[in-house]
């Protein structure tokens, strides 16, 4: 006979016994009688003593008894002492009826508990019916047989229920995440242990289904005990009937398009009721390690029902991905064409095709980096470039005072190298809003022009790994060399020689770079305030900010060149750069201000042919422009690099009351030489407001 369960069976009447009637006691009786192989005896004391409590719920079909539960309240839970169909009339959804009755009923008590041998082979029924098993010891009988507490929650909020506002994934597990949390013997249970996690329990609930429970009860020894109490934390969610039976089907079809007569074995089974409980139950996530159900159900579960299945791994990124969706959408970079932004699951398989296969690296190799990095939930940066297409990746992360970078890749792109040396520029930045003062490259197989550009930029090796400082200073070469010392004794790092006041100006740019941001204010470096319309400052520092994007390789480079006429101070190289943008030219909405500090390389002079050749791609001026500078067939070129913008321009009215005491200050119009002094007021007023 088919029936459907989820409705009441015609003819079926639910009551409880009436209080001192023999005839609803007795027929109780003989119908737990037939069934006492797995019911145990109860006196008839028992059945009449509950019926006067009102708790001995009777099931009749055309007036007759057919059925019965009979229970007890018990502090706050209600206590299912029998639950008895008649064999006659099983199958007809009777227990299903008597156990919702119940529920209904005392809703007010916490839940519903039943013990019973699992030996009986029952397990299967109790799940049906709503139940988890949460515990499970050795009877009272001489042969120890092993008594499984189940439950059926009411669903009251406890001191360890989850406030829903406060979770943003609830997830299913399979048998084999299971045992990975409960069985201190089995080994590479590190991707699974890092669900429960202290850094993500308020984001992440783990759940338990009717298909988890099925699977445990179909454990033998001490393991299924061991995944009972582990499961014991989970909440239970109950999937719904109606709609299991419709997500199945679904299921079943999308399988068998891909392995014929699907399901094919008991494991099968589990797996396709997995699924169903976690769709059926609403869940937006279901994790596992079977890679072959992966493959089976993740298209059809995450197009048509929103479930996303997931590797335990690669859960501590989808939880930043919601945490944080703001910072995984991309960002433009140096407000050119290319982007950069967190990166998701969704980009690993272009993250594995970055491995750097010609320094021995081995795919595998990679792929365990990025599960590494994802377990200890450190993030990966991503640089796209106007196709989409990602080419450059690093991730890095405090550890005491050092930023560690265990990633630095750049794919084979037209602007490989120039995208390599703005990775590093990018990493002295974020050491420097982080408050750290040493950078460790800590990846063994870093992309060939990442490598290449750290050798350039004075990073020095040690071991595997390559490390600079970067020094957030501005004052005296004793000061910054004290800075240098505690940043070199916090990590063990060789402390480099003591710097000495008036050092001449090509060793302390040398210093300037490569501990960057570093300035020392009593060398003999010069210092140059520079005027820079705000037409070309837009394109060539990207200040102020436009509509209209930077050329990618302008944007993309630390070297830039600036085109003067070579009438008046010719700046000397190496020098420091203050970019002071005025308020006139064409379209300037902008105050004056003070907007950048830069490093001075080189001061070349040629013809204007011959400079727009060689620097076209650094600087934003055309060749007319440059031939229209040119004075005597000569034209100049401020070669600079290493661009500091600042958070906190220092406009004019500033500027005016810092060189007061200082000089005075008057509006350059070509570079115009200015004090240390002044130079620290400014570089300082710069950073004290940002």
């Amino acid at each position: 006979m088919s029936v459907d369960r989820t409705q009441r069976s015609p003819g079926i009447t639910l009551a409880h016994a009436r209080g001192g009637s023999e005839r609803d006691v007795r027929a109780a009786v003989e119908i737990g009688n037939r069934s006492s192989a797995t019911l145990g005896f109860l006196p008839i004391a028992e059945y009449r003593a509950a019926a006067a409590r009102g708790n001995l719920l009777l099931a009749r079909l055309d007036g007759e008894v057919v059925g019965y539960a009979l229970y007890a309240l018990a502090r706050n839970r209600v206590r299912l002492t029998h639950l008895c169909v008649d064999r006659t009339v099983r199958g007809l959804g009777i227990a299903r009826q008597l156990v919702e009755q119940i529920s209904a009923s005392h809703t007010d008590y916490l839940g519903i508990q039943v013990r019973c041998r699992h030996d009986y082979d029952l397990g299967e029924m109790w799940i049906k019916l709503g139940f988890s098993q949460m515990s499970e010891k050795p009877g009272r009988s001489k042969a120890g047989h092993m008594l499984v507490n189940w439950w059926r929650d009411h669903g009251h909020p406890t001191l360890f229920t989850r406030l829903s506002e406060d979770v943003l994934v609830r997830a299913a597990v399979d048998l084999n995440v299971l045992r990975d949390l409960a069985d201190p013997d089995r080994t590479d249970t590190r991707d699974a242990r890092a669900l429960i996690d202290d850094q993500i329990t308020d984001r992440l609930e783990l759940v338990r289904t009717g298909a988890l429970d099925a699977e445990i009860n179909s454990i033998k020894g001490v393991l299924r005990a061991r995944c009972t109490a582990q499961a014991q934390r989970m909440t239970h969610v109950r999937a719904d009937k109606v709609r299991t039976v419709e997500v199945r089907s679904q299921l079943v079809a999308a399988a068998r398009a891909k392995v014929a007569g699907y399901p094919r074995s008991a494991q099968d089974e589990f797996d396709l009721r997995h699924m169903t409980d976690a769709i059926a139950a609403d869940l937006n996530l279901f994790i596992t390690r079977d890679e072959e159900l992966a493959r089976l159900f993740r298209d059809v579960a995450e197009q048509q029902f929103a479930l996303r299945i997931m590797h335990p791994s690669d859960v501590v990124i989808h939880l930043d991905e919601l945490v944080r969706a703001e910072a995984y959408r991309p960002a433009a970079l140096l407000d050119t064409a290319f982007r950069r932004q967190l990166l998701g699951l969704s980009h690993d398989v272009d993250l594995q095709g970055m491995a750097n296969t010609r320094s021995g690296e081995r795919p595998r190799d990679l792929r365990r980096l990025l599960r590494d990095l994802a377990l200890a939930h450190r993030e990966r940066t991503g640089l796209f470039g106007p196709d989409n297409t990602l080419v450059a990746a690093f991730s890095a992360y405090r550890e005491g005072t050092e930023l560690v970078v265990p990633l630095t890749r750049v794919t084979d792109h037209p602007l490989g190298d120039t995208l390599a040396r703005q990775l590093l520029f990018l990493l002295r930045q974020q050491a420097r809003e982080m408050g750290l003062g040493v950078i460790r490259l800590a990846d063994a197989y870093a992309s060939a022009p990442v490598r290449l550009a750290a050798l350039n930029d004075g990073f020095r090796t040690l071991g595997d790994s390559l490390y600079s400082y970067a020094l957030d200073v501005c004052d005296t070469a004793e000061q910054v060399s004290h800075r240098v010392a505690l940043a070199a004794r916090a990590v063990g790092l060789p402390e480099p020689p003591q710097l000495r006041s008036g050092m001449p100006a090509a060793a302390a740019a040398e210093v300037e770079r490569t501990w960057w941001p570093a300035k020392i204010v009593d060398s003999e470096i010069p210092t140059y305030l520079v005027p820079i319309q705000q037409v070309f400052s837009a394109d060539l520092l990207g200040v102020p900010q436009t509509m209209l994007p930077r050329q990618d390789a302008l944007g993309l480079s630390r070297e830039h060149v600036y085109y003067r006429s070579p009438g008046g101070i010719t700046p000397q190289a190496p020098a420091r750069l203050l970019w002071y943008m005025s308020s006139t030219g064409h379209d300037a909405p902008h105050a004056a201000a003070v907007i950048a500090c830069s490093q001075l390389d080189a001061v070349v002079v040629g013809t204007p042919a011959e400079l727009h050749s060689r620097f076209r791609h650094l600087g934003v001026w055309d060749y007319k422009q440059v031939e229209q500078a040119a004075r005597n067939g000569l034209v100049q070129a401020l070669f600079f690099t290493n661009t500091e913008i600042f958070d906190a321009p220092v406009r004019r009215s500033r500027l005016r009351q810092l060189a007061e005491p200082r000089g005075g200050f008057r509006i350059p119009y070509q570079p115009l030489r200015i004090s240390n002094e002044l130079f620290a007021a400014i570089y300082q007023e710069s950073q004290a407001t940002s």
